[in-house]
């Protein structure tokens, strides 16, 4: 009996030695064994653009044009002469079933009956090398394609050259040589041209050191580069393109150093 009593004490350690080392075992294990709890966190989802983000290109108003240098007009010098075409013996006059070249009151005019008739007249008057010139010139008829103009420095030593307009409201320069016309600017519209008929325009034409500048109502249009050198008589010239009649006025004519 005794030694059953002893059995069951030593059986009794034993077990509880057994469980002390069990739970020992579980406790190493759980603080070894990494957790598995992973935190899941949702990746924000991609934004719809329902109206995305163009370049906005400008309207046709909107979109700059060329830029133009302005080269304003130096300051003018003495009068080279002036005319306020009063003295009759100064311009070449024409008559005409036609064309008709006459004078009126402090103006000269250029009348073409039409047929692609040209009428022009030279002065006594001669353009040095450099000047400022300012002609106004009315159109009383004018029809598309007509053209009117001034003759400068006809048979300079570089040709005659000659400052076009034309009723749409363009403007072109060409020079005569003995070989032929060279158009030294294309037909362009002319900034602040008031075209058709009737209509009345301030044409401005300055020459120094060898280049021109052209002008209309004051407003700079374009240079061109020339021989400095040049002198020559001064005329005018009008050109029908049909079968319209076409009648140029020109007066206040104006030459300064």
């Amino acid at each position: 009996m005794t030694c059953f009593k002893h059995i069951k004490v030593l059986f009794s350690a034993f077990l509880a030695c057994f469980l002390l080392v069990a739970c020992a075992t579980q406790t190493n294990t759980a603080e070894l064994t990494p957790s598995l709890e992973v935190s899941l966190t949702s990746l924000p989802s991609a934004t719809i653009e329902w109206f995305p983000a163009t370049e906005t290109k400008p309207s046709p108003s909107e979109i700059p044009g060329p830029v133009i240098a302005s080269i304003e007009p130096t300051q003018r010098g003495d009068l080279i002469f002036m005319d306020d075409f009063s003295d009759k013996s100064l311009w070449q006059t024409q008559k005409g079933t036609e064309a008709n070249v006459s004078y009126e009151t402090n103006a000269l005019s250029l009348a073409i009956s039409g047929d692609q008739i040209e009428a022009l007249s030279l002065s006594q008057h001669t353009l040095p090398e450099s000047f400022h010139l300012e002609f106004t010139i009315e159109t009383a008829l004018c029809s598309d394609d007509d053209q009117y103009g001034i003759i400068f420095w006809r048979n300079s030593a570089s040709g005659t050259y000659r400052f076009w307009a034309n009723c749409q409201g363009q403007i072109m320069v060409d020079r005569i040589l003995p070989d032929g016309t060279t158009r030294l600017v294309n037909w362009q519209s002319a900034r602040k041209l008031a075209p058709s008929a009737p209509s009345r325009n301030i044409f401005g034409i300055q020459a120094h050191a060898g280049e021109l500048n052209f002008y209309v109502n004051d407003t700079y249009q374009f240079s061109l580069k020339t021989r400095p050198d040049l002198q020559g008589a001064l005329g005018v010239i009008a050109r029908s393109a049909g079968s319209t009649a076409l009648t140029v006025r020109f007066s206040e004519l104006k030459v300064t150093k």
